[in-house]
């Protein structure tokens, strides 16, 4: 038997305009959240940002023989489909500077955040405004590390989700469309949580069984979702994921660094003040939701088709929690991976809390309550990026001493500057490479796990950088005049003392330019102009 009408159990009273006037609050207050940061500063506090923005530089001029991409790298966008950030940043780039294109993709992959949980809430025949408080993460340890695209995935994620208890509970075409299409851009997007969002559909499937009209209608997206990840695991250019180093039995010991892996973003104490203030308006919500659905009634998966929804949803938060005692922090090359699944986890609580009432003014009040709790996120990571936006003023001026595509080798010995946990200055010379093109010492393409790889030194027409050590970026004292500085023309320094010693074997290579602690040296004869000019 199919469960009640969802679209009694979704139905408001009260005036229309108050509920617009809801949507257009929740809107507002997802735009200032995410964008606010964003444009604070003219290069965002995010860690892995600058690469991303380089990324997309390379496939929006790939076929720009003055940019010299292509004598580089080699796509694989389908092998490792890791996409949809690059892709729409790449066509921004058409029509916007690099930096100001990847930030608007940027700005789209946080907000599938509130918009997907916003999906699932609506799926579970709950208010969609419950979702709002899918922003807590948008600005937390992993965007700070510049892990957009795991996020973006994660409101995709749940959006599935959404889409699937939706087609099961009123079975369309439509609904089928939607779910297909939600699947292909996780896939795109992030496609380590393609085999969570299979294993989700899985659930709702055998949950639901007898209790909705149809389950039919998962079929077809999940076995394209399904298709489309063996077709990937098969062709892979990595074989790490068969060599997991899982922690066994879990290391319950993680959860005391919740916290840390969490909400830890800031070098200062008021990161933390800011998200335990959330944590108490969180924790005040769901007794006030708890509370009223008690004396009401109403909110409470109170017959099988709503019990079983809130288990599919209980499971997936069991499975996050799990990952994040069992997985390793490094697979494969990639980094703080057993990290992201307490965020995971941590994001798809609302989805579990009663429903609002169903009077419009009620969910009036609980938007503008929402915003009040969390805009004040929004503004306080604003001022942090705002701030190194200030320090990074040097920066922007040495940058301008380069000529348009350098062959440039790049070492961040001091790393103070800014208030963030993880260093935003390790890679902020790729936005070289995003706005002039050219080559760098270090690059992500060289893990095999992005769309861009390296081309092979040996093919016709390539010009690759020499191979770096594991952790180049990390270890700047790794570097050896002879062995690593022959292939480059420029070589850009940041630390506090002058770092004359690390080229003085080499005379022809001789400072041109200092700002603050950014230090920038030339090789004498080589071009100072684009490479196919002479000096």
């Amino acid at each position: 038997m199919r469960g009640d009408s969802t679209a009694s159990a979704r139905r408001v009273s009260g005036p229309r305009p108050v509920l617009w006037l809801a949507w257009i609050g929740a809107s507002a207050t997802i735009g200032y959240v995410i964008g606010a940061p964003l444009s604070s500063a003219e290069y965002p506090m995010m860690t892995d940002f600058p690469f991303h923005t380089a990324s997309s530089s390379i496939l929006r001029h790939y076929g720009d023989a003055d940019w010299h991409f292509r004598e580089q790298f080699a796509l694989q966008p389908l092998t490792v489909p890791y996409l949809t950030l690059y892709a729409l940043s790449a066509l921004l780039m058409v029509a916007l500077p690099p930096v100001v294109a990847t930030k608007i993709a940027a700005a789209f992959l946080l907000a599938l955040l509130p918009a997907g949980l916003m999906v699932l809430c609506a799926g579970m025949r709950k208010s969609p405004f419950l979702g709002l408080w899918g922003l807590v993460p948008a600005w937390g340890v992993l965007a700070h590390w510049g892990f957009v695209s795991f996020l973006g995935a994660l409101g995709l994620f749940a959006m599935c989700l959404g889409l699937a208890l939706r087609v099961v509970d009123q079975p369309s075409v439509r609904g089928q469309a939607w779910l297909l299409a939600c699947l292909v851009l996780l896939f795109f997007t992030h496609v380590s949580r393609v085999p969570m969002a299979l294993g989700a559909l899985m659930l709702v499937g055998v949950l639901m069984h007898g209790r909705v009209e149809s389950v039919r209608g998962l079929l077809v997206p999940g076995v394209v979702a399904l298709v489309l990840f063996m077709w990937w695991w098969t062709w892979r250019p990595w074989d790490g994921a068969f060599h997991i180093a899982w922690a066994w039995p879990p290391d319950w010991s993680r959860f005391k660094d919740v916290p840390t892996y969490f909400a830890d973003v800031f070098v200062d104490e008021s990161d933390a003040a800011t998200f335990r203030r959330i944590g108490l308006a969180f924790a005040l919500t769901a007794i006030v939701l708890f509370v009223v659905a008690a004396t009401r009634l109403r909110g409470w998966p109170n017959n099988h088709w709503l019990l079983a929804a809130h288990l599919v949803v209980a499971s997936v938060i069991l499975t996050s929690l799990v990952f994040y005692l069992t997985l390793p922090m490094e697979i494969a090359g990639w980094w703080y991976v057993f990290p992201r699944e307490i965020t995971a986890a941590l994001f798809l609580l609302p989805a579990l809390l009663p429903n609002l009432p169903r009077n419009v003014w009620a969910q009036l009040g609980f938007v503008v309550w929402t915003a009040l709790v969390l805009v004040p996120l929004g503004e306080s990571t604003a001022g942090a990026h705002r701030d190194f936006g200030t320090a990074t003023v040097h920066f922007r001026e040495i940058v301008r001493e380069l000529p348009h595509a350098p062959k440039l080798l790049y070492l961040v010995y001091d790393h103070h500057g800014s208030r963030a946990q993880a260093s935003p200055y390790v890679h902020l010379p790729a936005y070289v490479q995003a706005e002039r093109g050219g080559w760098l010492s270090f690059h992500f393409a060289g893990f095999g796990g992005s769309p861009i790889r390296y081309r092979s030194s040996e093919e016709s027409g390539a010009t690759v950088p020499p191979e770096t050590p594991l952790r180049w970026e990390w270890t700047p004292e790794l570097f050896n005049l002879e062995e690593h500085a022959g292939f480059f023309d420029w070589f850009l320094v940041r630390r506090l003392s002058a770092p004359d010693d690390l080229f003085a074997g080499d005379p022809s290579i001789r400072r041109v330019a200092r700002f603050e602690n950014w230090w920038l040296y030339h090789r004498v004869g080589a071009a100072t102009g684009p490479h196919e000019e002479s000096p």
